[in-house]
């Protein structure tokens, strides 16, 4: 039996639902129990940052950065980890554990090069804070960390000396790999402010050894009057013909923009991306993952609300552009007007 909840306007296909106009039919869930889709999809006690998903034939594994309550300090490295749990429909969560030890944070796009998977991340919050990766062949179990592209720390732009935020893009024979870099620039008015950088490097070798770094001189992205603290957290899809980017600008006013590539080396910066303040994401929105289904495209993104708590919620996209959030709580107890 199915019944009707509000969930999002117009006609879609969502995570098994049909909906359509300002109605959706949603399975029921466990005995005969109905569970309604919104908004955050998931909270914890600790906080959840820096999603990335890899779809199976059971469900999603869903890989994050835990922030444990802990004491409460960022720059505790005993309150970092990336941890892994698995859900069947952003319901219920399940087999939720770390797969790092504690000092790591910021898992990127999960690939499978080379006859294994590779899931790159970063040692955080000590230093030096540097790239790293751990490898699978059955995604279950996770090797150490092991650190990659250290001499991206030592570029002339990135004067913290610090490289995060790893995004993985297999295209051939050829890995990409983006990440942010760190230095005090100028804004308008004069005054120096941390900034976050990004940078590009590529390679052919299968042991992640030899690389060659294409931002050497200049960063690939920096700075702007919307965002003149940086940008970070970036994530590639293939759209058609060409390469679409996604990525959190702004560091203290963080939101989403977008970019495109034929070649995945220049990028035309397209602007950013409109979506409404929900409760969860009112103060900040970001470290977005996207994939496709077979209804669409799927993003999970970061959101901190007003009382600095980040949790993550759905969206969805027919052309990987312009995104509609499912609706939160209150929304979906409101009918809509008439």
């Amino acid at each position: 039996m199915r019944h009707p909840m509000l969930l999002l306007p117009g006609r879609l296909r969502i995570f098994g639902a049909v909906c359509t106009g300002a109605f959706c039919l949603l399975p029921t869930l466990g005995r005969g129990e109905i569970k309604a889709l919104h908004n955050p999809v998931w909270t914890s006690v600790d906080n959840l940052r820096d999603p990335s998903v890899w779809r199976t034939p059971e469900g999603y594994q869903l890989f994050y950065s835990r922030f444990s309550t802990g004491d409460g300090r960022a720059s505790n490295p005993q309150n970092w980890a990336i941890a892994r749990v698995f859900t069947k429909d952003f319901v219920t969560f399940e087999r939720d554990a770390d797969i790092s030890p504690k000092g790591y944070a910021s898992p990127g796009d999960i690939v499978f090069w080379h006859g294994r998977y590779l899931l790159p991340y970063q040692s955080y919050p000590a230093k030096p804070t540097l790239l790293c990766v751990s490898e699978s062949t059955d995604l279950n179990v996770w090797s150490p960390p092991k650190t990659f592209l250290a001499e991206a720390a030592e570029l002339p732009w990135n004067t913290y000396r610090r490289v995060i935020d790893a995004t993985f893009v297999v295209d051939g024979d050829v890995l990409h790999c983006y990440f942010v870099g760190t230095a005090d620039l100028p804004t308008s008015s004069g005054r120096l402010l941390r900034s976050n950088l990004l940078g590009h490097a590529i390679t052919r070798d299968p042991k992640l050894e030899t690389w060659e770094i294409l931002t050497r001189e200049a960063p690939l992205l920096g700075t702007s009057e919307r965002a003149p603290d940086g940008v970070e957290n970036v994530m590639i899809i293939r759209t058609g013909d060409h390469w679409t980017m996604i990525y959190s600008e702004g560091l203290e006013n963080q939101h989403l923009a977008l970019a495109t590539s034929t070649d995945l080396r220049a990028w035309r910066w397209e602007g950013p991306i409109d979506l409404p303040r929900q409760t969860w994401m009112k103060r900040k929105r970001g470290a977005p993952f996207v994939w496709k289904d077979e209804s669409g495209w799927r993003m999970i993104l970061m959101g901190t609300n007003e009382q600095n708590r980040t949790t993550f919620g759905l969206l969805s996209s027919t052309d990987g552009r312009r995104w509609i959030p499912l609706p939160e709580a209150d929304e979906m107890r409101t009918p809509p007007a008439r």
